[in-house]
């Protein structure tokens, strides 16, 4: 980043709330002894380039360990904005309403979520940086997907598999067809205008920023944080033979 882009103001917003039905309770739930929103919490700190980091959560059990792990917690979300069917939208949508009102707006956002572990701090950088480089409205995480599109589709209800795969795709293997990427959930960073005021993002002047399946797994399942959680072993096992 040059002087002037350095100069630009950075605001982090993670959110988490309490309930989950995949993963009872797992913003804190302990993996490797300490909750998940540690890690996502660690990466943010360590990349550095964030003038403000805030959580949004209705919980005070979250907020409090968030705080204990130095993270701003300014107000508690609304329940309304909180529950299984609430959007994601709506929650960033209210903090930077929030942030807005009672400090200011700032020229870049990045909007976070605490269940995707293995993310590094130098992915954050990496997002920003694209950022920058493209003069992009928006970045967003995607990674190379794992099933093929062409292999999904829905089944009628008697189950024919009639017309499931499309004539263009039979019999084609992988590097036959095109690489397919999916959004992965790890990194939404752009400018503050276009999280509320310009949607979708996907329309707007907006880049992938690629990332490999294992730094892509979002929590939602128990089998997700059990994979994670090897993978975060193997990990520490190859720092400490280094």
């Amino acid at each position: 980043m040059n002087f002037m882009e350095k100069e630009k103001t950075k605001l982090c917003v993670m959110l988490a709330r309490g309930g989950s039905k995949g993963v009872p309770g797992k913003n804190i739930q302990l993996m490797l002894g300490k909750p998940l929103i540690y890690y996502t919490i660690k990466a943010v700190q360590e990349s550095g380039v964030f003038d403000r980091f805030i959580l949004s959560t209705d919980s005070q059990e979250i907020a409090d360990i968030a705080k204990g792990y130095g993270v701003e917690v300014p107000f508690l979300r609304p329940k309304e904005l909180a529950q299984d069917d609430s959007s994601s939208l709506d929650g960033i949508e209210h903090a930077l309403k929030w942030i807005e009102k009672n400090d200011k707006r700032y020229d870049y956002v990045q909007y976070i979520f605490p269940t995707l572990p293995l993310r590094t701090h130098e992915d954050i950088r990496g997002g920003i940086d694209l950022l920058i480089a493209k003069k992009a409205d928006m970045v967003i995480g995607v990674s190379e997907a794992n099933h093929l599109s062409c292999l999904i589709n829905v089944l009628p209800d008697d189950h024919s598999m009639k017309g499931f795969i499309k004539p263009e795709s039979w019999g084609k293997n992988r590097q036959q067809l095109a690489r397919e990427y999916w959004i992965n959930g790890a990194i939404y960073v752009g400018k503050w205008d276009i999280f509320y005021e310009k949607r979708p993002w996907y329309e707007q002047n907006t880049f992938a920023y690629i990332m490999p399946p294992e730094r892509s797994i979002d929590i939602d399942l128990p089998i997700d944080f059990k994979l994670a959680e090897l993978l975060l072993k193997e990990q520490e096992k190859s720092v400490i033979l280094k």
